[in-house]
């Protein structure tokens, strides 16, 4: 049965957007990522923040006074979302919202759609009050909201929502639904006991539960338990393990993690992908994430231009990190890397529902910029344009029950768009190439973008 997401739309107030004039989409390559086909010399109709029509011969429908775009040479794709962010939390900037830095880096790289992993009923107040003003015409990008995170007691990190049993975890997911999250996130430290009443109780309430596969829990536990999305590609590699009940029993050392590896059993992993498939269980890799954690020395990765959006105190912080892999060598964390690509790559082969996410705030890993290289690095895994493109559009949609309103260009659907100089489907990396943005309807231009994009960067810094 899929449960149905509440979807909070958060309005980012950057320019007067309440009442945008009606706009026409001329000339334009639209790319159909349901079908995989591209329909050149369409004109898309936008008004009242949806697409109104998508035609071949101009269009029959009157709008008044509309702004007429020519995008002749420019190719379009649905807005695309981050599956996996950390929305709310500001650690570099100084009596600064997010919506005044976060949201401009997003939405300058196409980012109209954001799953929020980590929020309190502050941040979930905050959601409701910017939806509304979304309501009213203002700019995006759009942000499903969920839960405080779950764990166990003690929990894996301070401000995490312990429960020490299973009566204590049924009144978590209790509390989180009436306090309007739209999910559950789970963590690493929640009993096997804990986490079974998690997924049972959010099966009666009817919400959804998502997160990391805890350290003492199988990930074919997890997902025949119905959790929706397994982040980070957690409790995969123990899992797998021909080894994998004596070692999940094993404090996480290097040594562990070597023997891990050394145990690696790809036939098991090939029958958890399909008890993926057969369950409905999404993976969001966040391979940025990782690549963070492997690269944090390396010259070239240190040096994009992307860093310079993140202060110096934040960069220190990141540096400091003990999330960063300073135990192995820099040919040890390449075989790691090329190890996350594989297990991505025989996902991918075997049908497991994938989506795009970064996990910002994380170790050199920059909103916005980094879905691209996500992309990127799904199509390095092995994906085609194409299934890569789906994992931020068309997949983000199935995930959300929401395909009526996002993934794809078609009338009737939220008017997030992206219009790109290039063809994405021949070259990943032409997602960077934007012409303009139209977010909930108004239509960013690249002038535009360009200076939200400096306004971020101007904004004070610890």
């Amino acid at each position: 049965m899929k449960i149905p997401f509440v979807v909070f739309c958060v309005a980012i107030l950057l320019v007067s957007s309440v009442g945008a004039r009606p706009i026409v989409i001329r000339n334009a390559t639209v790319i159909d990522l349901v079908s995989g086909k591209k329909l050149p010399g369409r004109t898309i109709m936008l008004d009242g923040g949806l697409i109104r029509s998508v035609t071949a011969d101009g269009g029959s429908r009157t709008l008044k006074n509309p702004t007429i775009i020519d995008a002749k040479g420019k190719f379009v794709i649905p807005g695309l979302w981050d599956m996996h962010v950390h929305y709310f939390n500001n650690y570099s900037r100084v009596g600064t919202d997010n919506k005044e830095w976060y949201g401009p880096l997003f939405l300058a790289n196409g980012v109209t759609g954001l799953r929020d992993m980590a929020s309190d009923l502050d941040d979930r107040t905050k959601a409701k009050s910017w939806a509304e003003e979304m309501a009213k015409g203002a700019l995006g990008p759009r942000v499903v909201i969920g839960s405080n995170i779950i764990d166990g007691d003690p929990p894996f990190s301070p401000g995490m929502l312990p429960v020490k049993d299973p009566e204590a975890a049924r009144a978590a997911v209790r509390l989180m639904k009436a306090q309007g999250a739209s999910y559950i996130k789970v963590y690493w430290n929640l009993s096997p006991e804990s986490h079974a009443a998690i997924a049972d109780e959010a099966k009666k309430l009817g919400i959804p539960f998502a997160g990391h596969v805890p350290f003492l829990v199988s990930a074919f536990t997890v997902s025949a338990l119905g959790q929706k999305s397994i982040e980070h590609l957690t409790g995969i590699a123990e899992t797998c393990s021909s080894k994998e009940d004596e070692l999940r029993k094993k404090e996480w050392t290097l040594e562990v993690q070597r023997e891990i590896t050394a145990t690696f059993d790809r036939e098991k992993c090939r029958q958890l992908y399909n008890e993926f498939v057969k369950n409905g269980t999404y993976n969001v890799p966040t391979m940025v994430l990782h690549r963070g954690m492997q690269k944090y020395d390396d010259p070239e990765f240190r040096s994009r231009p992307a860093l310079g959006y993140i202060s110096n105190s934040e960069t220190r912080e990141w540096e400091a990190s003990p999330q960063l892999n300073r135990d192995m060598n820099k040919l040890e964390r390449e075989k790691v890397l090329r190890e996350i690509l594989d297990v991505v790559r025989e996902m991918n082969n075997a049908g497991v529902p994938l989506l795009a996410g970064t996990d910002n705030n994380n170790p050199f890993v920059v909103p916005g910029f980094d879905l691209h290289d996500e992309l990127q690095l799904f199509v390095a895994a092995g994906l085609t344009p194409i299934q890569a493109l789906r994992t931020a559009t068309v997949n983000p949609a199935n995930y959300l029950n929401a395909t009526y309103k996002f993934g794809n260009v078609s009338a009737g659907m939220t008017a997030d768009l992206v219009l790109l100089d290039a063809d994405p489907t021949i070259d990943i990396g032409n997602t960077r190439k934007i012409f303009a943005v139209v977010s909930n309807g108004n239509y960013l231009d690249r002038s535009t973008l360009d200076a939200m994009l400096a306004r971020a960067k101007a904004q004070p810094r610890k």
